[in-house]
């Protein structure tokens, strides 16, 4: 692992089963561009429940952006805290209909709360004249759609794999598209992902 998280942050990203109070997200100064990648880093191994190609996400194999979150005790949240451990982000729409979406991503929580070297951040594009967070019992942040922007990602519900060099390894959209996998290829893929980039090739 290549860094620490504080305690704070590490109690806000890991906290089981209680409510988590959206965090108010800021890109980095400056807009910065899409994450992009050359074909020398894309994965050559497919892998169930993720897409590891840049064909699928241009961002593959490229750093993650910068971004940035107020926390309520008055810490700032960056894209460092997510260093040295693996992450899933998650960004989501805050709307009534993504409540099917919302059931699987309640079993993903509780699936990544198994793994100590595995957490879970969801990203929340607020509405325009939307001010008040959105309580939820997983880690959250909320913003105007500039992280989902900065991270080249269009669509929504949409996940991103984060590895601990803050690399992003693979994508995928929604859980709810496939309904009768549940959340277990997910879980599965990022076992096989970690592997893959331990002993490369």
């Amino acid at each position: 692992m290549r860094g620490l998280l504080t305690a704070s942050v590490l109690l806000a990203l890991t906290a089981c089963g209680e409510p988590q109070t959206v965090l108010a997200v800021q890109t980095a100064s400056g807009a910065p561009a899409p994450p992009t990648a050359s074909a020398a880093t894309e994965a050559t191994l497919a892998v169930d429940g993720w897409e590891t190609s840049v064909a699928a996400y241009a961002g593959i194999g490229s750093t993650a952006p910068e971004f940035s979150a107020l926390h309520p005790n008055g810490d700032m949240f960056t894209r460092e805290a997510l260093r040295g451990r693996w992450t899933i982000v998650g960004f989501d729409a805050f709307d009534t209909s993504m409540e099917e979406e919302r059931t699987f991503l309640a079993a993903l929580n509780s699936a990544v709360d198994q793994d100590p070297d595995l957490t879970f951040l969801q990203v929340f594009r607020m509405p325009p004249g939307v001010t008040a967070p959105r309580v939820t019992k997983w880690p959250s942040v909320a913003d105007d759609g500039k992280a989902a922007t900065a991270f080249g990602v269009a669509a929504t519900p949409a996940y991103l794999l984060i590895g601990p060099d803050l690399t992003i390894e693979a994508y995928r959209g929604a859980l709810s598209a496939t309904p009768e996998d549940g959340i277990k290829p997910v879980i599965w893929g990022v076992s096989e992902i970690r592997k893959q980039v331990a002993a490369p090739g």
